[in-house]
């Protein structure tokens, strides 16, 4: 899985070391990161759950279905919507479905 033109989590996160907050639009994105090879680690080390796995189905990026879904462990999901992106159906279905396996899911705005 790749980002494709997804970059709801360059919105959505601050990055310290760039002194970005969260909800703020990142300088170095431009339909993709700017600085991809010089990047800080805690975006470089982030990958939503659509990135990790193997659901071939487009409509669950995160700048589709309005929420960047993050796996933490084994029994947690963290769900941060995306700003200007509304909830689908197909995103409320897929954090009823992570309930309906055991995780706790937690929403973030």
């Amino acid at each position: 899985m790749e980002c494709g033109e997804c970059t709801a989590c360059c919105t959505a996160f601050p990055v310290k070391r760039l002194g970005k907050e969260a909800f703020t639009d990142c300088k170095h994105c431009d339909k993709g990161c700017n600085i991809q090879d010089t990047k800080p680690d805690e975006c470089r080390n982030f990958n939503c759950a659509y990135i990790q796995s193997k659901i071939d189905d487009i409509n669950l990026r995160p700048d589709k279905c309005g929420v960047i879904f993050e796996k933490v462990d084994n029994e947690n999901f963290f769900c941060t919507m995306v700003r200007g992106v509304e909830i689908t159906a197909l995103a409320q279905g897929q954090m009823d479905s992570f309930v309906k396996q055991g995780y706790t899911v937690r929403v973030g705005v």
